[in-house]
């Protein structure tokens, strides 16, 4: 089984992603800038979790909040075609938000920097996460709220 955490830095998908994995026994895969984020990666990865449990910490939506159109390795359409197939597998995605003042906060303490404006993330995620062609279980870590 897959799960894939899906958010804002600072939002706490590492924090979540770890007791998940615990709960689970499931391995975590980081997705950054420097992993394939690429159509055969993605698929591997979901190969790979048909034997055992795995745990995203960000996959293939972070692409479209935090890149331009041009550096993105993935397509709309193969977005898509991965939700289909996360959701037709029994994997679940996970939209992890919190408010913004605990996700500066957050990232504050940890001195990090957002390589976009907050607000503007906050609005990509959300539209991505309207556009989603799967079920999409939304968790706010300052209210504990599961939508």
């Amino acid at each position: 089984m897959m799960i894939v955490l899906e958010g804002i830095d600072g939002v706490g998908k590492t924090t979540l992603a770890n007791l998940l994995s615990k709960t689970y026994n499931a391995g975590i895969v980081h997705a950054t800038r420097e992993t394939p984020n690429d159509w055969a990666w993605f698929n591997e990865l979901m190969d790979v979790a048909k034997d055992r449990n795995l745990i995203m910490d960000r996959a293939f939506w972070g692409q479209f909040v935090y890149q331009d159109p041009e550096e993105r390795k993935l397509t709309w359409e193969q977005l898509h075609e991965l939700e289909h197939r996360l959701e037709q597998e029994g994997g679940k995605l996970i939209y992890v938000t919190a408010s913004a003042e605990d996700i500066l906060t957050r990232l504050g303490a940890r001195a990090e920097t957002l390589s976009r404006p907050l607000m503007e993330l906050m609005c990509r995620y959300q539209e991505v996460s309207t556009l989603a062609d799967c079920s999409v279980i939304i968790y706010n870590t300052s209210t504990g709220e599961v939508y």
